[in-house]
């Protein structure tokens, strides 16, 4: 009998430890700074529809690339005074499809509702630094 309660409390502090672990894990990635200017799809449609000139950071909180992209892209383009709006593809998977997305991290430059140019995949802060200098600050 002693086994079997000291059998049982093992097993629920081993199932109170799964549920702590699979909490922290799924964090909102709202409640992160670099994340403040997701859009819906609903609001990017709108932006595109209404606005002269979009960037779009296409991104997927379990991209490793994105991962390592987010915390250069977002504070570059703050920093350069861009309006880059962030679109979570996990979150809202029609974006793949409505886009033509094939990766992630993307960022998509659009004027007037059409993309002017992309680039696909991670890419060094001096790249991007240029792309929003040429497309998003003309």
């Amino acid at each position: 009998m002693k086994k079997l309660l000291i059998f049982g409390g093992v097993i629920v502090v081993l199932f109170i430890a799964l549920i702590l672990l699979v909490d922290a894990s799924s964090e909102d990635v709202t409640d992160d700074p670099l994340h403040d200017n997701e859009v819906t799809p609903g609001e990017l449609e709108t932006k595109l529809e209404e606005e002269d000139q979009v960037t779009v950071y296409f991104h997927s909180p379990e991209c490793q690339y994105c991962l390592e992209t987010t915390p250069v892209l977002v504070p570059l383009a703050e920093d350069m005074d861009v309006d880059l709006v962030l679109y979570n593809l996990l979150e809202h998977e029609q974006g793949w499809h409505n886009y033509g997305l094939e990766s992630t991290p993307t960022v998509v430059h659009y004027e007037n509702g059409e993309e002017v140019n992309r680039i696909v995949g991670a890419a060094p802060e001096e790249e991007f630094e240029a792309f929003l200098n040429h497309y998003a600050l003309d």
